[in-house]
């Protein structure tokens, strides 16, 4: 009993955490914005090597227009390059570090224009000086390649931009990340209250040790 109790346990944990997909590579979010609408995007940088992220550029898709850009992390800086038009075509930060196994979240404010698919190229700095491009095909929804290599392309990060109304119908509001939180909570619950099953079970399975007659002493 105790054996199917802990299979089933993992089982539940497993599916639990197939559900919440891996995010690894340097993403621009949320990954679905209204048409229009002028919105905050989160550049996040983890960091996949053993050697720490020393800058990033990103450059900007062709159908957004951004208008300002965060203020930078304590130690970093940020440098924007412009197009003749004055448009933002690229944004740097540098100055600081992110380290092994760590992430950090940049800002910017810009309007997405045209429906479909705006991809964010970017390049990541690390501290031993090789670049690591983020200009390969977008990996699908909900998926995460692996690592391909210090100096070897990797996917970009795609963005869609949808009708305004549709955002509504699906009932989104932006997602700079509070889904995987949520995802994150849900698990929990579900992993304390399926502990509480199984130490239940495990409970109701036990011998039952009566205490000893008096008269038998």
């Amino acid at each position: 009993m105790r054996a199917a109790v802990a299979g089933l346990v993992a089982a539940l944990v497993a599916a639990l955490a197939a559900a919440v997909p891996a995010v690894a590579h340097v993403d621009v979010l949320p990954t679905r914005v209204a048409d229009g609408q002028a919105t905050e995007f989160t550049v996040r940088v983890p960091v996949e090597r053993d050697v720490p992220t020393r800058a990033v550029t990103v450059r900007v898709p062709a159908q957004v227009t951004v208008f300002a850009v965060g203020e930078p992390p304590p130690g970093w800086r940020v440098a924007e390059r412009r197009s003749t038009d004055g448009r933002i075509v690229a944004v740097t930060w540098s100055g600081g570090s992110i380290g092994v196994g760590r992430f950090q979240d940049f800002s910017i404010l810009g309007t997405p224009f045209g429906e479909g698919t705006a991809i964010w190229e970017s390049d990541q700095v690390y501290a031993d000086g090789l670049v690591k491009p983020w200009t390969e095909t977008p990996d699908p929804e909900g998926t995460s390649s692996p690592e391909t290599g210090p100096e070897d392309p990797g996917p970009a990060s795609a963005v869609e931009v949808v009708a305004a109304d549709e955002l509504v119908i699906a009932g989104e509001s932006g997602d700079d990340g509070s889904g995987a939180a949520i995802w994150l909570g849900v698990i929990a619950i579900g992993i304390a209250g399926l502990a509480a099953l199984g130490v239940g079970l495990l409970w109701s399975t036990r011998p039952v040790s009566l205490p000893e007659d008096e008269d038998s002493a």
